[in-house]
């Protein structure tokens, strides 16, 4: 704890250094009962954050998020003076409600993901460390939550970690998967790496040492270490090319680094003076990754006869390839705009931009794919060499020279030949593009044919760019089509408020990129009006003209002020549940009904016979709430439905479809819910079943 207080004092000023002090504190008071949310998650979480170079901000919401985990969330959020930390908690808890026990329910919310991503990355950063930390503490986790929480970290986590360019977490998550999926496999390899590690330990720290002594007197800056490949590389080196451990090079690593990018050449030219080389030279600073990793490899022949590889890179390429998008901070304040570093920043928008055009399963399975395909080299004829990922097409070349080169692609000539532009490329191939500044651009067969998100995600943006307006007509048709057919007044809906909660919701600037979304399906017709009818329902009423309040008295399952000895009934138009904010309604000669406050009929009632009211259901008291699922006519959707229902312990009374256009149905069913937290937790399930479009409380 001290280490890290010394860090603390050395990351940032007095002010921040007092603020995290206090906020250390504030969690030690917080009583942990046998809980994964503890003081130790506290310390953990802000260790991992300030080795990832995070700004004070984001490091005081990591010791303050298993508090509010733990309490009452609103009222320590209240409590939060910084606007800053309490917008990236605000966020993260919100993220936090995205269920992702499922693929379904993964596809259904990664879009969440990405538009957190795109607002503020530090966000989804601290969610990382949270997962991290889950990971690693398995053993705190729910033992039901276990195998979906190694499921999430599989198939959402570790691909995003990577996307980022964060290893140190992305190492930690897929060495973490290894050895829950695979164990025998995992132990087999561990012992078998360990004792590789043992027979080569003595002649590692014998080259290191040799290095050293004839490296630092010229440069004597440097770092030097040696480092292990983690096993979940090792097994994947394996697996995918037929290797056996003697066979790969870097299990055990040499480490440079050194201040500036000519001593890193200049250290190359020294250690291959004191080794024999052999043709394993990669050079990642001239030629980077496509994700901004940066450094020279080589691999050498060492005393004892061993191959062995050695890596060279600056402090700076180090801290971004360990920590990805996250080392933005680390430099952000230091340098000028339009460095090399920040331009390192372009790849991961590129991949950002392609939540606004895809689906969600398409998003999923971008960063299942990119992120772990091999690479190959090819070059143009010129001899500038590209790396892209196994499987890529000359689509994908074109886009990566420049985006008019793809943009204005007409064919393809490789090694001499013309081949059409689908054509797999393979390693060490020569690739010429043939362009015709005429051509009327992509097609949209090409978001099929292009295997890098990069390409798909430039190809996307042309359509957006290039038929805006064909979009916006397409997007606005659809929209105002879907709302007559569900007899949907628009324009009661389009007001400005609840339009700039929707544009911020989903990260668009106008009503024209809302059309244009709509468009080329980046939107749907469902999405816009249950988000707008949602603000319309939640802005109305304000109940303002209830006068003489007194003490509440106990009246059944509610609580009324300043009245008894009313018969009380729910009304049906709007069905309300413990839960919900409700109002009584005082009618003549038939006692109190009930509504949500949100009722679209309150706003006509007579202001001065509303009574305010609370719940006062006991514990198992069970109420009929219903929802209504916008659905595919697919064969069995009803029974799909009921399925879900029955597997959540819910009680079904009553069901009722009808028929919709477009080969849709709204199926609505009434279910015996405690309170409107079941009736939330059964739409999320819900809205993850295949064919359902949208699910939503019944008005």
């Amino acid at each position: 704890m001290q280490e890290f207080l010394v860090q603390i004092e050395k990351s940032f000023d007095k002010a921040n250094v007092d603020s995290i002090k206090t906020a250390l504190d504030y969690a030690k008071n917080f009583t942990y009962q046998d809980s994964l949310y503890d003081y130790d998650m506290a310390k953990y979480m802000a260790n991992s954050l300030l080795s990832l170079k995070m700004d004070a901000n984001t490091v005081l919401a990591s010791i303050l998020y298993p508090a509010i985990k733990n309490g009452s969330s609103e009222a320590i959020l209240a409590k939060i003076k910084n606007a800053d930390v309490k917008k990236i908690l605000s966020a993260t808890l919100t993220l936090d409600e995205v269920k992702l026990s499922s693929r379904l329910e993964q596809e259904s919310g990664i879009k969440d993901m990405f538009i957190a991503l795109a607002k503020d990355v530090r966000v989804i950063i601290l969610k990382l460390a949270i997962e991290e930390y889950k990971i690693t503490h398995i053993s705190k986790v729910n033992p039901d939550d276990r195998h979906s929480q190694y499921i999430l970290t599989r198939d959402i986590y570790a691909p995003l970690s990577a996307m980022l360019g964060i290893s140190h977490s992305k190492n930690i998550f897929e060495d973490n998967i290894f050895k829950y999926f695979k164990p025998d496999e995992y132990a087999k390899l561990e012992a078998e790496t360990n004792k590789f590690r043992k027979d080569r330990d003595q002649a590692l720290h014998k080259a290191i040492a040799h290095l050293d002594s004839i490296i630092r007197p010229q440069v004597p800056n440097m770092e030097i270490y040696g480092r292990q490949k983690q096993l979940y590389s090792i097994y994947k080196k394996i697996k995918d090319k037929n290797y056996d451990l003697s066979s790969i090079y870097d299990i055990l690593a040499i480490r440079i680094i050194v201040d500036t990018v000519e001593e890193c050449y200049k250290v190359l030219g020294l250690v291959h003076g004191i080794y024999q080389p052999i043709d394993h030279f990669k050079d990642y600073i001239a030629s980077p990754k496509e994700n901004g990793y940066q450094s020279l490899h080589t691999t050498v022949i060492i005393d004892s006869g061993d191959p062995l590889e050695i890596q060279i890179r600056t402090h700076e390429m180090h801290t971004y390839n360990e920590y990805g998008l996250a080392a933005h901070w680390a430099y952000k304040e230091k340098r000028s705009a339009n460095t090399e570093h920040d331009n390192k920043i372009n790849y991961i928008r590129s991949l950002l931009d392609m939540y606004k055009e895809k689906s969600s399963e398409e998003l999923l399975s971008a960063l299942q794919v990119d992120i772990y395909q091999g690479e190959i080299f090819v070059q143009s004829p010129k001899g500038k060499v590209v790396k892209l990922p196994e499987g890529s097409t000359p689509i994908d070349f074109a886009f990566a020279i420049h985006s008019k080169v793809g943009e204005t692609c007409v064919g393809s000539i490789i090694n001499g030949k013309m081949k059409p532009i689908s054509t797999p490329l393979n390693n060490g191939d020569i690739v010429e593009i043939v362009t015709n500044p005429q051509a009327k651009g992509p097609s949209r067969d090409w978001l099929t044919i292009a295997k890098t998100a990069s390409a798909k995600a430039r190809i996307n943006a042309y359509f957006r760019r290039e038929m805006k307006d064909e979009n916006i007509k397409r997007g606005k048709s659809i929209l105002q089509a879907y709302a007559k057919d569900h007899n949907v007044k628009l324009n009661d809906l389009m007001q400005e408020e609840y339009l700039d909660k929707l544009f911020d919701r989903y990260a668009i600037s106008s009503i024209d990129d809302m059309y244009a979304s709509i468009g080329y399906n980046g939107l749907t017709a469902v999405q816009v009006i249950s988000w707008l009818q949602k603000e319309d329902r939640e802005k109305n009423p304000v109940i303002t003209n209830v006068s003489n309040y007194v003490a509440p008295k106990q009246q059944g399952d509610v609580l009324f002020s300043g009245s008894s000895g009313f018969a009380t009934k729910y009304a049906q138009c709007c069905k309300p549940i413990p839960g919900d904010k409700i109002v009584g309604y005082v009618t003549r000669g038939q006692g109190i009904t009930i509504h949500r406050q949100d009722c679209p009929l309150i706003k006509h009632y007579e202001p001065e016979r509303l009574m305010v009211c609370d719940w006062n259901a006991k514990s198992g008291d069970k109420f009929i709430g219903s929802i209504d699922c916008i659905t595919i006519n697919n064969p069995g959707v009803l029974a799909t439905i009921s399925k879900k229902i029955s597997d959540m312990k819910y009680n079904i009374v009553g069901v009722a479809a009808k028929i919709l256009p477009n080969d849709t149905s709204n199926i609505s069913i009434s279910i015996e819910v405690s309170s409107n937290n079941d009736i939330e937790e059964c739409i999320a399930r819900l809205r993850g079943l295949t064919s359902v479009i949208d699910a939503y409380r019944s008005k």
